[in-house]
């Protein structure tokens, strides 16, 4: 029979490495953490790791399982915090900073519910293509995009990963057709900015793939952007992070950047467990696990 609690230990497991890390952040003895794996591994029917001298590495079907635990992880985390919140009556406040483009685009639809569970929190969103110091106290938590944060403060954990693609609205494909591929691109107004992720490989593809004279509309924001392709006045770079959920865009292409681009929920070490950061903390983990953003995606490029 399986155990839920080992999903703990799994997902320790998968993090760490070895089982000695594993125990260690759980508290444990090494042997207990080894045992609970071999236990998992017997209710399932499955090998989770490859064991090694350098550790434990996860099979790939231990890393088709690895979201669903996540998931798991982060609802029974959500359930006792919804549940302190009541015995508690949290208040206070909870600066979150992130990108104009992610805020108006989907975390304030995420965070709908929120007031509903968490009345006595009051959320303030600092919108800033600046990426804020959670260190020296500019805010308390942070939704961001790009490679796992190398700050030694940090902590947190990947929630989303985002691929770009060519996006338009569907009034501008009933107009106009929809490019498939992006030697297409030259038959359609193109919607250009300078400021795509600032650099990067999103702005190389753009830079080596459309040229100056296909660019019709150039707004001088990300968030601009945007706003220009669903308002159907033509083609161009969207996140699939940020598209997913509106029901008036189409997926045109995937611009093949590889890996994709990673979206990190990060808080201060020292604030991470002052309970109405936890909170925000839970419930965001726990919307992004749920699969409640979810993506559509559209036809890919012949």
């Amino acid at each position: 029979m399986l155990d839920w609690n080992d999903l703990r230990y799994f997902l320790a497991v998968a993090e760490k490495g070895t089982t000695l890390a594993a125990s260690r952040a759980l508290g444990v003895s090494q042997s207990t953490a080894a045992r609970r794996i071999a236990a998992l591994e017997a209710a399932l029917g499955l090998e989770l790791f490859e064991k090694s001298p350098a550790g434990y590495l996860p099979t790939e079907a231990a890393g088709e399982l690895m979201e669903a635990a996540r998931a798991v992880e982060a609802a029974v985390q959500l359930f006792g915090s919804k549940a302190a919140a009541r015995k508690r009556g949290l208040s206070g406040t909870v600066r979150l900073t992130t990108t104009e483009a992610f805020a108006t685009s989907f975390l304030l639809h995420a965070m709908r519910d929120f007031h509903a569970a968490y009345p006595g929190i009051r959320l303030d969103v600092i919108t800033s293509d600046r990426r804020l110091d959670l260190d020296a106290g500019e805010a308390d938590v942070a939704l961001r995009a790009g490679p796992r944060p190398d700050e030694p403060n940090l902590v947190g954990r990947r929630i989303a990963t985002e691929q770009w693609a060519v996006y338009c609205s569907r009034a501008y494909a009933a107009a106009r057709g929809v490019p498939r591929c992006v030697q297409e691109i030259a038959g359609h107004v193109f919607i250009g900015t300078d400021v795509v992720q600032h650099s990067g490989p999103v702005a190389a593809w753009a830079a080596a793939n459309i040229p100056d004279a296909a660019v019709g509309l150039r707004p001088s924001s990300v968030s601009a952007m945007f706003a220009a392709i669903r308002a159907g006045l033509g083609v161009g770079l969207m996140s699939d992070f940020v598209a997913a959920g509106d029901p008036e865009l189409l997926r045109c292409f995937d611009i093949g950047i590889k890996p994709p681009y990673e979206i990190w929920l990060l808080a201060h070490e020292r604030r991470r467990n002052a309970a109405q950061v936890r909170a925000v903390l839970d419930y965001l983990s726990g919307y992004f696990s749920s699969g409640l953003h979810h993506r559509r995606m559209g036809q890919a490029c012949p």
